[in-house]
């Protein structure tokens, strides 16, 4: 039990240490997710196959870095908000759109379940221009 622990929050940090991602407490949730209007909150659990959706998302924040933000939810708060996000199982992987639950992928999936959800979010978002209103 020790040594899986001891693997699974490295495998955590290095998700954790990535320029896309943050670590979330309850308390900072609203204000980061209206800072981050297309985003991944991440409920990692306890269930090994947890590493596996880790690595999962660490892609995802590589391959959409700059659209997309992670957040991965501290795990002392993930049973207090899984009501909220329609959280059931985990590990899973809320794809919040203006704050609201979009589209939920719960325990380990096929790459392009997890692609899709994360191309279909940000399909409709509206680039922000570069100039303020000046066009």
């Amino acid at each position: 039990e020790g040594r899986g622990k001891r693997r699974m929050s490295g495998v955590i940090d290095v998700l954790a240490a990535h320029p896309s991602c943050d670590v979330l407490r309850k308390t900072e949730l609203d204000d980061w997710l209206a800072r981050n209007p297309r985003a991944l909150l991440f409920f990692i659990g306890d269930r090994p196959e947890g590493l596996d959706v880790t690595v999962v998302v660490r892609e995802l924040a590589t391959s959409y870095g700059g659209r997309l933000r992670v957040g991965l939810i501290d795990q002392r708060d993930e049973a207090a908000l899984m009501t909220r996000f329609g959280v059931v199982v985990m590990p899973a992987v809320v794809y919040m759109r203006d704050g609201q639950p979009a589209e939920l992928v719960a325990r380990m999936r096929d790459w392009p379940v997890f692609a899709q959800a994360a191309d279909r979010l940000l399909a409709d978002a509206v680039p922000v221009p570069l100039t303020g209103g000046n066009a």
